[in-house]
This record gives structure tokens, sequence and C-alpha cells, in this order.
């Protein structure tokens, strides 16, 4: 593996998770020194269709981590033939396999594998806080974030965030929640009220009419089941009681967040949701969003630990 402290370096290597060479790119801060760490690393998951250079052009990572002083790594995804007849990137989710891909493209590559070997190959070049392990992602990304991150490699991370997406969908598998007592990570996820893939979800389950954005006050949010239901059903997933929570109600957003444990289990858990105005379907962050929500990611999941 490749790096150059303060420059965005591309690297490829081969993964037993499948034949096909696996591309990442990882920028380390320029003040980095082994004998300064460990050094904590966020992990930026694109979106369908996008690359590892997309994720780092469209957000502020890089200068996240060189103003905090963190590694920065973003994975890619493999192309696949989708069932829309088009070709695109996408991360090995349960959806993707059963609904998006093309059967043809099947068996998928097992992204938990290929970010695992990852993940090992970078510890064995830089001197990196296994504590102090993070990942956020979009839409797909995000997605892939949310369920067999969250559950396969909760050994790795320590809190994760996410964009573009909306809780877990009703239906997910049983695999996704909890299993025991020690896999719980927090999760902090942002929607946009304006993002069409969110609004057309809904106008299909039909809880919103047509071009109506999706609502902000907590009240509608209840009272919008392609909403409320998938945020408690990832606030079940992560073994937190969905009855119970809190909400704050501003301008800039709208919070809830969930604390209240179901399962007995070590550290701290909690899952943030906000849903911010005139947010597309968009990681808030570089030129997508009047507030970078990188700075607000990082300081939120660097209060934990593995």
């Amino acid at each position: 593996m490749s790096f150059t402290p303060g420059m965005s370096i591309t690297n490829t290597f081969t993964s037993t998770a499948d034949p096909e060479l696996r591309r990442f790119i990882i920028y380390v801060p320029s003040g980095y020194q082994p004998q300064n760490g460990p050094y904590p690393v966020v992990y930026m998951l694109h979106g369908t269709g996008q690359t590892a250079q997309i994720a780092k052009t469209n957000t502020t990572w890089n200068h996240g981590a060189e103003v905090l002083d963190f590694i920065a790594v973003y994975p890619e995804a493999l192309p696949y033939l989708l069932n829309s007849g088009a070709t695109a990137t996408k991360w090995h989710t349960d959806a993707v396999a059963r609904h998006v891909v093309d059967p043809g493209e099947l068996p998928l590559a097992d992204d938990v594998v290929y970010l695992r070997e990852l993940h090992n190959t970078i510890g064995r070049h830089l001197n990196i806080d296994c504590d102090r392990v993070y990942a956020t992602g979009f839409s797909n990304g995000g997605g892939f974030v949310k369920s067999k991150l969250r559950t396969d490699l909760g050994d790795i991370f320590a809190a994760t965030t996410s964009a573009g997406g909306l809780g877990l969908p009703v239906g997910t598998p049983t695999n996704y929640f909890p299993q025991d007592v020690y896999s719980f990570r927090p999760h902090f996820e942002v929607t946009g009220n304006m993002d069409a893939n969110k609004q057309d979800s809904c106008v299909a389950a039909g809880d919103l009419s047509l071009g109506q954005p999706l609502p902000r006050p907590l009240a509608k949010i209840m009272a919008t089941p392609c909403i409320w239901d998938p945020l408690n059903n990832l606030a079940e997933a992560l073994a937190l009681d969905p009855a119970v929570f809190t909400s704050s109600e501003q301008p800039a957003f709208t919070q809830i967040r969930w604390t209240l444990p179901t399962l007995p289990g070590p550290g701290p858990r909690e899952f943030v949701w906000r849903i911010l105005p005139n947010l597309v379907h968009e990681y808030p962050s570089g030129t997508n969003y009047p507030i970078d929500y990188v700075p607000i990611y990082y300081l939120w999941m660097s209060q934990y630990t593995r």
C-alpha cells in the first residue's frame, strides 16, 4: 500500500472476496508521524454509480482529516449490470442482490470481506487507533453501513453515520437485529426533506402527494408511516426502545434521538436522526449543502470508542 502524508493516493489490491482488482483512495494528514499516533480512521462509502474519487471530491473528509488529524479512506464498490439495463457501482446489500442487480451477476462480491481485508492492509502500513475506527456512507453506501457493516464488522467500527437513507426498511431480515449484547454501535443519520428518492417511496406508499416534501414537524413525522416505520425499525435493530426518544425542532433541522436500551451491553449507544430542510439526495458536505456535516459527523463519532 502506498501513502504520502498530505496527499490523496489511489491504491489497488486483490481481495479474497472476489477475483477483481479493488480500488481505494487514502488520505493521511500532512503531519502524520508514526510515533505521534495512533490515528483514528474514517471510511467514506460512496453511493450508487459513484466512485472513491467522487466521494473524495464531493465531500470535505480530506480537509477534516487534515484539520482534525485522522486518516480518511474511500473504498470503491464494484460495477454490476442492473435490472434497469444500466451498469453502476453498488455495495452488496441484501436489497441490491434481491431486487436491483441482474441475476446473471450473482453471486455478488462479499464487500464485508473486502473492507475487513482493506482495514487489515491499512493497519499493517499505518499506526492506526483500532478503538477509533468509524464509517460513513451515502445512499447505497449508507445502506451498507446500516446493515452489513453494522452487524458483520461491528468488531472494527466504533460508530457510524449515513446520509441519503431513512432507517431500515420494514421487512429487513432478522439477522440485522440483535443477536448478542455486544454488537451495538451508535448511528447518526440525516435525511433531506427534498430527497426525491424518499419522496417517491412515500408517494408510492400513499403517505405523501406527488412533489410534497417530507414533513419536518415531529407530529407529522410520526404520522407518516413511510418515515416513522423505518426509523423505528433501525432503533430496534440497535437494541433501543423505539417508543422512548427525545426530540428537537429547530430551523436548521428536526432531530429525534433514541437512547434507551432494550438489551444489556457494554458501552453507551444511541441513534440520532435529523431531517434537513432543502437537502436533496446528496451527502451534506462540500458544495452540496450550506452546512457541512463532515465536522458534525466526526465530532459526534469521535466521542465513541470500540
